[in-house]
């Protein structure tokens, strides 16, 4: 077996990270639903809240790793991440009213911060002697967050309908028990530890509690009020461009164009996000509204995940066969190739829905998951390029705050897929007005993706050369 090359311990964190990825799935594939049924939540609010969340669990991502490198350590955190999502999941099942669900919630937001990127970040210490086996071993990591995503998406469908929301966050909060023991028992059997940090004491600790505690109470006020909520991602925001701007200003000649090309790509980004997580906001909810149906809607959304890995590694091998001819792909052109596919799916739906309206019919399951598929392609024309990029155009010195910058683009991506997924917000119940309404947004979406894909390609020449450090002309 593969993993039987890699360095000692590498299986305790694939296996933390699968099932830290089971429980996250499961509640971003279900909570639409768990909104509308539980607290008659309509359409508009339920779209706000969700993707106040989703966004929440990216952008706490950054302050996690200041967390983990200020204060107590990669080891730490992902010990102090794990116990927060067990705890999150756990207030879920009990919880009997809105207010301690958005609790639950804004606890989970911060479990992942803590855990997800400070994870990845420790992997890396396990390649110190034997840096040629990285990329096998980060790939094999990547193929572990998705069968952990294909679990938690597939699965989650069916506990909701056989067994119930309680037997959902169970088994959520099950899931994140395993990866804590996981984590914690290896740790132990192979002296797994953040050797960057010796003199951790009282003080750094409790830094790091008091930090804790304020993401949390901040991340429910962004969840519960949307008009707080707005305020935060539009600081959010303004913060990221400033100190983008400052970074340019210090810096001179190739590295101010390459970061320049780093924020136009951030930019694009952002704006990706927005479309691709319509699968959890607008499109799981036409699933199951006007949808023929043999699984669970929120169960379709497992396929974009398996498509993450059937395709990745067709897409990979496509790489390297043009590298190997002098054609590489530039940035610039990936990001692109990934507003095409999201036009692509959105073109199919629309396609399938126009005729399923003229023929009077529910629109057939197998466009929604062709459809998720092809999202599968565009994520990975642009997530681990994206991630790639970051070392690859930012200064050495700025890659830690860059790679921040660059993932909370997916988390506003997520608090924009909310705002673009009112266009599909409905209080009706007629199957026509329905299938009338998620046309016309599926249009939009379209659309959206198609003019972003349009400027992108003007936008190659350009940003290649800056990537390049060429004049422009």
């Amino acid at each position: 077996m593969p993993h039987k090359k890699q360095p000692k311990g590498f299986s305790i964190f694939f296996m933390t990270e699968m099932w830290e990825r089971y429980g996250f799935y499961i509640l971003q594939s279900l909570l639409v639903f768990y909104a509308l049924e539980k607290f008659h939540l309509n359409d508009s609010a339920t779209y706000a809240m969700v993707g106040s969340f989703t966004a929440l669990a990216y952008v706490n991502s950054i302050f996690g790793g200041i967390i983990a490198d200020r204060y107590i350590g990669y080891d730490k955190a992902i010990i102090i991440g794990a116990s927060l999502l067990c705890c999150g999941y756990t207030i879920l099942t009990i919880a009997n009213d809105q207010t301690l669900f958005i609790i639950g919630l804004a606890i989970i937001t911060v479990g992942t911060g803590m855990l997800k990127p400070n994870i990845s970040s420790m992997l890396s210490t396990l390649y110190k002697y034997n840096p040629e086996q990285k990329d096998v071993g980060y790939t094999l990591f990547y193929i572990g967050i998705y069968f952990g995503a294909i679990g938690g998406s597939f699965l989650g469908g069916f506990i909701k309908t056989y067994l119930g929301w309680v037997a959902v966050f169970i088994s959520a909060a099950i899931g994140l028990l395993i990866a804590f023991i996981t984590f914690y028992i290896g740790k132990k059997k192979y002296n797994l530890h953040d050797t960057r940090l010796t003199n951790q004491n009282f003080s750094s600790i409790f830094k790091a509690i008091i930090t804790i505690l304020f993401l949390i109470i901040t991340a429910y006020f962004g969840i519960q009020n949307q008009f707080l909520s707005n305020l935060l991602f539009i600081a959010i925001g303004i913060s990221s461009i400033f100190f983008i701007i400052y970074a340019l200003k210090i810096h001179q000649g190739i590295e101010r164009k390459k970061l320049l090309a780093f924020g136009f790509l951030t930019i694009f980004s952002g704006l990706y996000w927005a479309v691709y997580f319509q699968q959890f906001f607008s499109v799981s909810l036409a699933s199951a509204r006007i949808t023929r149906l043999s699984l669970p809607a929120s169960s379709l959304t497992a396929f974009e995940s398996l498509g993450v890995i059937v395709f990745g590694v067709i897409i990979n091998k496509l790489w390297l066969w043009l590298q190997a001819r002098n054609h590489e792909v530039s940035i610039p052109t990936k990001f692109s190739l990934s507003f095409l596919s999201n036009s692509i799916s959105f073109l199919i739906l629309i396609i399938a829905l126009y005729i399923s309206i003229k023929q009077t019919t529910l629109l057939p399951q197998i466009f929604i998951i062709i459809s998720y598929l092809i999202i599968a392609i565009g994520e990975l024309f642009i997530a681990p390029v994206g991630l790639a990029m970051v070392s690859t155009l930012v200064p050495q010195k700025f890659h830690g705050a860059m790679m921040g910058i660059f993932l909370m683009s997916i988390g506003l991506g997520g608090k924009l897929a909310g705002l673009l997924a009112q266009f599909s917000a409905t209080t009706t119940n007629n199957i026509e007005a329905l299938q009338h309404t998620y046309l016309h947004s599926f249009i939009i979406y379209f659309c959206f993706s198609l003019v972003i894909y349009l400027l992108c390609l003007i936008m190659i020449k350009p940003i290649t050369k800056l990537i390049q450090g060429t004049n422009h002309g």
